[in-house]
């Protein structure tokens, strides 16, 4: 239920234009005697742009929105707030002391709190309750057989008309603090009817009660009496409600920012999101239950930020499903016709999750050129080499362990050679009693010596076993054979070996299990983004448009499946690349996009992304 008040409270923002900066809940269920059937009473307080505040008109003071789902949602404006709080108005001091808290901008709650304590005139508040609680003894109380509902109203409105009598603040929200400074008779009758109420239907009636019954009477009898505390007098009260106001709704000086600020959330706050949507297979139609929910968007950095030293590009999650450029980069983007920038621009209608309405100047036409040519038909000439690359992977697997460098070691002998390792088992000679002497003008060619004794230091390196060691040898001494170490053929070999268990550290496995599923050796989600590129891009050249949602999802899909051979998806590619080639060079469009122009788009954009910011700025 709370996820869908904050929805609610998010959609009154964004279709009122206004921006809450507080919401609670008041009535039954912050007072802690809700019954099964009791409405949510949300209450809020909110700010409307400064614009309209300097307008010739007054702002609409509230928002009543009919009762949907059990929410029942209203709100002040602020300036209609501070008024009533400046009277000490006994609704909106309980909303800022609910225990149910839904919104709380910038410390909203604590800065009111402290100013209703500043402004209180307790008389004012006492005389609230008791005024409530006449009201309702007069029209619910009188029945024969009331409510729980009613009892419980009209005692809260006692028990806290008498907190302030005796203390000079304002009650606690929630019941059962009043209920606690009653004497144990009081305190049973009530708990006994509280826990009654919680159970059955909002107006069912358990009786009269007489001890009740017997408290609200006494209460509602004899002289009214003074509340404790001291009483502002109208001239500071004027003072500390006009100061509120004023930092409310006045533009704040904007403090610089830092890189390390830009995360996810914050780009996303209304001060600085242009546009999110949902972008990857969800938007071109080939999502299957299985795939992730990509999000794409902008967001413009603030002046305060662009004038330091830091630039910023891009703010991304780990995995890059969530990415959101900044504004002049998305902008260099598109000139490049970039084709995640370009489908960013053209996202479907029921993608867009949010568009500032700065967005609307812009005419995406004006950035398509032939460069599309490259961007997209170049991507997807890598996606076939991925493919070519992934292929040569998955058909030449590594063993996880790494070959030694002996094995690339060959004693010279005759006309030919034998592999190192095998020679010397047929002399039973042991490598660590070898020495080795580097061989002048031949390169990995060492002549080999032998000697039972321990005087040598071996063939390999006991620190490095992917390096020979040379020995001191004597100048008389006249080596056994000839040794060849083939270090190119090793050095390939080791980075075979780290790409192909680095690639199965990184690739992800259901695809590849999928992939291995279809008895295919190649990946084929890239090569359904390559076929997907391939047909923007002749699209764009032909009709000069971006179709991100494709009209053949379902053959795509299928080539996901994995329904072409390897040989079918090269002979398909090359044609298509083909058709692109010469629709590109018949096409109207410029060689690229006229910079000028879009140099003069991105100021205009950022102008008017300041100009709604500062008519909505608080």
């Amino acid at each position: 239920m709370r996820e869908k008040i904050i929805k609610l409270l998010a959609d009154i923002e964004r279709e009122r234009n206004v921006r809450i900066l507080y919401a609670c809940e008041s009535g039954s269920r912050a007072w802690g005697f809700h019954s099964e059937d009791s409405d949510y009473d949300i209450r809020f307080i909110y700010a409307a742009s400064l614009e309209t505040y300097l307008g010739v008109s007054d702002p609409r003071e509230t928002i009543e929105i009919a009762i949907k789902d059990d929410l029942d949602p209203g709100g002040w404006d602020v300036r209609k707030a501070l008024g009533l709080l400046g009277k000490s108005n006994g609704p909106l001091i309980e909303w800022l002391h609910s225990p149910i808290i839904y919104l709380d901008r910038d410390g909203f709650r604590d800065s009111w709190r402290k100013l209703s304590r500043e402004v209180l005139h307790p008389s004012k508040l006492r005389h609230h309750y008791m005024g409530l609680a006449v009201q309702i003894n007069k029209r619910k109380l009188v029945e024969d057989a009331p409510s729980a509902k009613s009892y419980l109203y009209v005692m809260r409105a006692l028990l806290a008309a008498r907190w302030v009598e005796t203390r000079g603040t304002a009650p606690p929200v929630p019941f059962a603090e009043l209920v606690a400074t009653t004497d144990a008779p009081l305190r049973d009758a009530l708990n006994k009817l509280i826990a009654a109420k919680a159970v059955s239907t909002e107006n069912e009636s358990h009786g009269r009660i007489r001890i009740l019954d017997g408290f609200i009477a006494d209460a509602l009898e004899g002289k009214e009496p003074s509340a404790a505390g001291p009483e502002p007098d109208a001239e500071t009260i004027a003072r500390l409600l006009n100061r509120e106001f004023h930092g409310i709704i006045l533009p704040k000086p904007a403090s610089p920012m830092r890189k390390a600020e830009f995360t996810i959330d914050r780009v996303c706050a209304s001060d600085l999101l242009l546009f999110d949507a949902i972008g990857g297979s969800h938007a071109y139609g080939t999502h299957t239950p299985e795939s992730d929910i990509d999000r794409r968007g902008i967001f413009v950095a603030p002046d305060s930020f662009q004038a330091g030293m830091e630039s910023i590009e891009q703010v991304a999650d780990g995995k890059n499903d969530e990415v959101f450029y900044e504004l002049t980069r998305f902008f260099q983007l598109l000139e490049k016709n970039n084709p995640g920038a370009l489908e960013i621009l053209y996202s479907p209608a029921d993608c867009v999750r949010y568009k500032h309405p700065a967005l609307d100047l812009i005419d995406p036409t004006l950035f398509l050129s032939k460069l599309s040519e490259k961007s997209f038909s170049g991507y997807a000439e890598t996606q076939i080499r991925k493919a070519r690359g992934l292929n040569k992977k998955m058909v030449n697997p590594q063993p996880e362990q790494r070959k030694h460098l002996r094995e690339f070691c060959h004693v010279l002998e005759a006309q030919g050679s034998v592999p190192l390792a095998e020679w010397l088992v047929q002399r039973g000679l042991d490598e660590k009693h070898c020495g080795l002497v580097a061989v002048n003008h031949a390169p990995s060619t060492y002549a080999l010596f032998h000697d039972p004794q321990p005087c040598y230091r071996g063939i390999f390196s006991p620190k490095d076993d992917a390096a020979v060691v040379c020995s001191s040898v004597a100048v008389k001494a006249s080596p056994i054979a000839w040794l060849h170490c083939n270090t190119d053929a090793f050095k390939a070999h080791c980075r075979a070996h780290r790409e192909y268990w680095q690639w199965v550290a990184e690739r992800n496995e259901e695809r590849y299990r999928t992939n291995k599923a279809h008895g295919l050796e190649y990946d084929t989600k890239n090569i359904m983004h390559t076929f997907r590129l391939l047909d923007m891009a002749l699209e764009i050249a032909r009709e000069g448009l971006v179709r991100v949602r494709r009209p053949n999802a379902a053959w795509l899909l299928e080539v996901r499946e994995g329904k072409l051979s390897y040989g079918e998806i090269i002979d398909l590619t090359e044609a298509r690349l083909e058709e692109i080639r010469e629709a590109f060079a018949q096409s109207s469009l410029p060689d690229e996009p006229d910079r000028d122009k879009i140099s003069d788009l991105l100021r205009e954009v950022q102008v008017e992304f300041s100009k709604v910011a500062l008519a909505t700025s608080r």
